[in-house]
Order: structure tokens, then sequence, then C-alpha cells
């Protein structure tokens, strides 16, 4: 039994738990896990600190957390059965604050998956996204969920065409940046890719998705039963760019950051064959044989790797990083050697 907090402690006595066995399953960016082995269920423990920052109570922006990864676990499940936990309920207060939600499973770490298996994995969550997208978003908006008198919404009141036609501006103005700086590169095969594969966007064949950002190998657990998402980060979005986010940062993002104080624990370098599986997979459950899917998911993969270039130049761009950047994003050597090897992908596109 682990030694455990007299705030696990305060959430099983609030809870109504008698637990003998308490296992500590370890901590991601924001929270403590602990197992529960006789209800099979998991508590989370926001942690004082996160990215070296005291972490200041905001009973708003926990509400909305909490309620929206309810909300998206229901959604999954009803996607795809049993994707997701089945319970899960929450308390936010000042004094006390944590998430209790049914054990899904053990992951098996890449190390152990065979090549094969991460496809596999992939392909389960590559099925969950598209069949997402065939329900409707459960709450009104655009974007990262709020909480406004009592109920969820997205912050930005827009439909998908006119927010895909804004962003794709926005687009060309971070391509407009790469193209003006002093990195060399073949700046003009990247400036006429970008414009036709902007132009090319699916535009008028998108909705509005209730899915997930976060579908990092720390919040997927691979398990015997198949792939299970925890801990997501749910938002109100188009479906091919939250799609192409898990493509571009099981390819492009987390083998490239495996130096990063966020990242280095993941040894991502070390498995670039297994991400790269798995988000093949992805793509391959995803599309499911559908052409005009499979090209629309390419642009905004192209989009992911832009804006990933741009965000490298800015960072360099400045003074100096905060340290919630060098966290995330290394040290700005790093950054740089990244910001060539993004580029050099950009031209390869």
């Amino acid at each position: 039994m682990t030694l455990v907090s007299d705030k696990v402690q305060q959430a099983l006595a609030r809870e109504g738990i008698t637990e003998q066995s308490i296992t500590r399953l370890g901590e991601g960016a924001w929270h403590e896990a602990y197992f529960l082995e006789k209800d099979k269920l998991v508590l989370r423990i926001p942690k004082k600190k996160a990215y070296d920052k005291k972490v200041v109570f905001n009973r708003d922006e926990l509400e909305a957390e909490y309620a929206g990864t309810k909300a998206f676990y229901q959604q999954a499940n009803h996607a795809v059965e049993g994707i997701c936990p089945d319970y899960f309920t929450y308390y936010v207060s000042e004094d006390l604050t944590y998430t209790l939600e049914t054990y899904v499973g053990r992951t098996i770490p890449l190390e152990h998956q065979s090549v094969e298996e991460a496809k596999q994995y992939g392909l389960e969550l590559g099925e969950c996204f598209v069949q997402l997208e065939k329900l409707d978003a459960p709450y009104p908006g655009m974007g990262y969920l709020v909480m406004e008198d009592g109920a969820l919404k997205g912050p930005y009141d827009m439909d998908a065409k006119e927010f895909l036609i804004q962003e794709t501006e926005e687009y060309k103005e971070e391509l407009e940046t790469i193209l003006t700086s002093s990195y060399p590169f073949d700046k003009e095969a990247v400036k006429t890719k970008a414009e036709e594969l902007l132009s090319d966007r699916s535009i008028d064949q998108e909705k509005i998705v209730f899915t997930n950002q976060d579908t990092s190998p720390e919040n997927i657990l691979f398990t015997e039963n198949g792939a299970k998402m925890i801990d997501p980060f749910p938002l109100l979005a188009t479906g091919t760019s939250l799609a192409a986010n898990h493509v571009f940062n099981y390819t492009l993002l987390f083998p490239q950051f495996h130096n990063t104080e966020r990242y280095k624990k993941g040894n991502y370098d070390l498995h670039k064959d297994k991400l790269r599986a798995n988000a093949d997979g992805f793509v391959e459950g995803y599309t499911d044989g559908s052409e005009k899917k499979k090209d629309a998911l390419r642009i905004e993969v192209f989009i992911k790797l832009l804006t990933m270039a741009f965000e490298h130049h800015q960072l360099l761009g400045l003074d100096a990083m905060s340290r919630e950047e060098v966290i995330r994003y290394g040290t700005k050597h790093q950054v740089e050697e990244r910001l060539r090897f993004y580029l050099e992908e950009l031209e390869r596109f």
C-alpha cells in the first residue's frame, strides 16, 4: 500500500470509499494519479506546481475542464463503446479538488509493443475519430470549452466554414513570416506547395466536432483490450484538423521533442518506428480507403508542420524564453535545431 496524502484520504472519505490498497500510478504535468485496487478506480489530485510554477486555484477553469472530460468520455463511448472510462465524477473546491474514474487497464509501453501492435492501436484510434465526426456536437460554439451560466460551450460563435476561412488567412501570415526569415531553405518550393495545399483545404466539407486534442502516449492506454483514451483535452473543432494533430504528433513532434524536459521520459526518439506505425494505422482507420479523406488529412498535417515551424521561429525571436517554454520546447539551441529540421520537412513534403 502506498503512503498517501491527506488530500487522497479526504477525497476517499468524501466519496464514502473505504479503500485498503492504494497504489500511486504516477503523475502528469498537472495531476498525480492513484489506483484504488478494490473498486478499480483511478483518483487524480491536482499538483501544487506545474511547469515549475505554483498552480493558482481557478474554479471556473477546473469546472470546465472536468465537466468537459466527463462529457467527452460519454461522447467517445457513444462513438466506440469502451474506448474511455465509463464512470467519471469530480469535485472542485479551494480546499479539495479531485477526479475519480473507472480504471481501464494497464498500458503496454512502446518498448514492449511490436510494430504491428502499434499500428493496430493507431487504427483503433483513427476509427474512433472518424466515428466522432458522425456525432452531433453537444455544445454550441467552437474552441476549448468554457463554463457559462452553469453550461459548457465553445467561446467562439461561428460555424466551421467561417472559422476555417479565418484560420486559413492566419496560416498564410505564418507562411509569409517563414518565407521572409533569414533561414536558408527552398522558399519558392515551399511557397508553391503551401499555397496549393491551403487553397485545397476541405472547407465546405467540414463540421464542428466534439473531439480530443491530447492523444499523446501519456494519455492513451495501450491495453490488452485495445487503445483507451484518458485525461483528454476536449474541444469543439473541425474533425480533420484534430485527426491531423495525432498524425503530426506521432511522426514529427514526439520524436523531435525527445530531448525536452517535458517529453524526455518517453524516450520517443528510440521508438520512432512504433510511433510511425501508430500514425499509419490511424490514417488507415480514419480514412477507411477514402482518397478524398486522405488528401484532406494530408493538407492538415502540412498545416501542423507549417505552424510548428512558425512557433519555433517566433521563440527564437524572443529575448529570453520563459521557464515553461524551456520545459516544453528546450533551449534556444534545441529550438533552432528543430526549426531547421522542420524547414527541411516543409521542403520534402
